[in-house]
């Protein structure tokens, strides 16, 4: 990386292509920033293109290829951002068409603009081999099981599943307080204007601590409702700095994902799977 390389940390770079020649050659003219920048770039999910007869845009990869005149490249370059290496999530089950993971606390299940490199799909691809496509969300400072296919089709099977609600969805929860109700405890409340419905199955009290271990199962799955839900309920998440802003967090979020049942639909069979109290230090 040159001099002014090295003091470019972010940027938004459009190049509208007006002669025939590949992405790579087109932009470098165009952001003054070297190959292997740019293939390193490319590489981690940064560079877009927008084609002369489409209407999306998409992330390209191989900047080798050539491009016509009249479509249009995105650059999304920030340095921090591309620097950052990814987490290692662990697999607990290879079921060829897809795959079921354990996302540790802080991985992205999804990307942006500027890469998706870190992403849990990116890293199931490179790591298992396979293409790997995200069937459902699982929020960055939560941990836990997320299903990932691996073609098309299973896609399509699985989110529909997960749609239709044919999911059983269970975590394992630890929240500041002592939780004390007839069980189970149904909190049905809308979420970002949306009908969401949580089920507190389960409660452990640590007097010690003043905290409440649970075992909460959810029936919709919006973002960050288990998170909302307790918060509304006034017992915030250990370690929730979204919902529980004012108090200072010694954690990070004791929130995950902890048993997933559903008909494979592949198979037809009833799949469970699930992670044991001891994998989580925090129960214990």
């Amino acid at each position: 990386m040159n001099t002014d390389e090295s003091a470019l940390t972010v940027t938004e770079i459009e190049v509208e292509i007006t002669a025939w020649g590949s992405a790579l050659s087109q932009l470098v003219a165009g952001s003054g920033l070297s190959e292997p920048v740019l293939i390193d770039a490319a590489r981690k999910g940064a560079v877009w293109l927008k084609p002369v007869k489409a209407h999306k845009l998409r992330r390209i990869r191989q900047l080798e290829d050539n491009v016509s005149v009249g479509d249009t490249l995105y650059l999304n370059f920030n340095a921090s951002v591309l620097a950052q290496t990814p987490l290692v999530p662990r697999l607990i089950s290879d079921e060829v068409n897809y795959s079921i993971w354990c996302k540790p606390a802080g991985m992205l299940s999804q990307g942006s603009k500027w890469s998706d490199h870190c992403t849990i799909t990116e890293t199931v691809a490179i790591q298992h081999g396979k293409p790997a496509y995200l069937v459902h969300r699982l929020d960055k400072a939560a941990s836990g099981l997320i299903v990932i296919a691996h073609t098309r089709n299973a896609l399509k099977k699985l989110t529909a599943l997960f749609a239709g609600r044919q999911v059983e969805k269970q975590y394992r929860v630890q929240v500041h307080g002592q939780m004390s109700a007839s069980l189970p405890i149904r909190i049905d409340a809308d979420v970002q204007g949306k009908n969401a419905i949580s089920n507190v199955l389960e409660i452990q009290y640590n007097k010690k601590s003043n905290t409440s271990n649970l075992k909460v199962a959810i029936e919709t799955g919006r973002k960050h409702q288990i998170r909302e839900h307790l918060n509304g309920a006034g017992f915030p998440v250990v370690g929730d700095r979204l919902f529980d802003k004012e108090r200072e967090h010694e954690h990070d979020l004791r929130l995950a994902a902890t048993c997933l049942v559903f008909q494979c639909p592949f198979t037809e069979k009833t799949k469970k799977f699930e992670l044991s109290e001891d994998e989580l230090d925090w129960l214990n």
